[in-house]
């Protein structure tokens, strides 16, 4: 009877095994997105199948939700969001919900660059905030720009998280991780990640059929304002709004807590700036923040 029980255990184990590598390291891509030269792409475990998506569309937005499933059981969602902009470009959101009960690898793709020409947005470290007031904010500038003849790809980070409740009731992002690396191979830009359990990752990226810069000193400005003003470079970029730092309190979750806040959401620098030096990419954040606040 003992042996049979170990017997039964190793079973059990080798089939477990089993199922985990190949949601660990089996993958295929589906496209999810493809227009203006721009095509976005997701890698995921063989095992995990995605369903076809929930579209809706209210004003600028067209949204895809996809559930995820692994054997038949909700793993969690895949969303793009296509976000048109009354200038002609486009900001397209990305996030994954991990629901289930395994972590799992996955990768957010953006393929075509094999003939662009690539501009970082961190030349160098960013100065850190008031940490007596915010605490620290790992996050940095977006990844940077690929150029193809006059159409431009401004490339956000990846960032991972969970949604926690304070102790005064507010809900909150706590940031784990931001990916700020990406791997370009053959034309692809690959934003890899591990993601645990009850946790969201959540990018973006600005497409425009025009330069986001008048000229290269005008971009060189603006990243070298942004790496040294970390209030005025919006990071986090989701449909609803920007996640930006939020200010230490008595709860020690604060440390790492992101929310939005209403005069960050509507983004008074890009109008600013806008003001002084015009250029597709202050309009466009402008035309976003409208959005975000109606």
């Amino acid at each position: 009877m003992f042996r049979k029980i170990i017997i039964l255990i190793g079973v059990v184990f080798f089939m477990s095994l089993i199922v985990f590598t190949a949601v660990m390291f089996l993958k295929n891509e589906v496209e999810i997105h493809s227009e203006n030269n721009v095509s976005v792409t997701i890698e995921k475990p063989t095992f995990i199948t995605l369903s076809e998506p929930k579209v809706t569309e209210s004003g600028s937005d067209l949204t895809q939700v996809y559930q995820m499933t692994l054997l038949g059981l909700n793993v969690g969602t895949y969303t793009l969001v296509d976000r048109s902009l009354n200038n002609g470009s486009s900001i397209i959101f990305e996030e994954i919900k991990n629901t289930g009960w395994l972590p799992y690898t996955v990768s957010m793709n953006v393929n075509n660059l094999e003939d662009a020409d690539f501009k970082s947005w961190n030349p160098k470290s960013t100065t850190r905030l008031d940490e007596t007031i915010y605490g620290p904010d790992p996050t940095t500038n977006p990844y940077g720009v690929f150029t193809n003849g006059n159409s431009e790809i401004l490339i956000g980070n990846v960032y991972v998280s969970r949604r926690l409740q304070l102790g005064n009731g507010d809900w909150v992002q706590e940031l784990r991780h931001e990916i700020a690396e990406f791997t370009v191979e053959e034309g692809k830009l690959s934003k890899n990640l591990w993601l645990p359990p009850q946790h969201s990752s959540q990018t973006w990226l600005m497409a425009a059929q025009e330069p986001l810069f008048e000229t290269d000193e005008a971009e060189d400005e603006w990243i070298e304002f942004s790496l040294e003003n970390r209030l005025s470079q919006l990071n986090w970029l989701t449909p609803e709004g920007p996640y930006v730092k939020l200010e230490l309190t008595d709860d020690l979750r604060t440390e790492l807590a992101y929310g939005y806040l209403p005069k960050r959401t509507a983004d008074l620098t890009s109008l600013e700036w806008n003001e002084t030096a015009p250029s597709v990419f202050f309009e466009s954040m402008i035309l976003n923040a409208e959005i975000n606040q109606q």
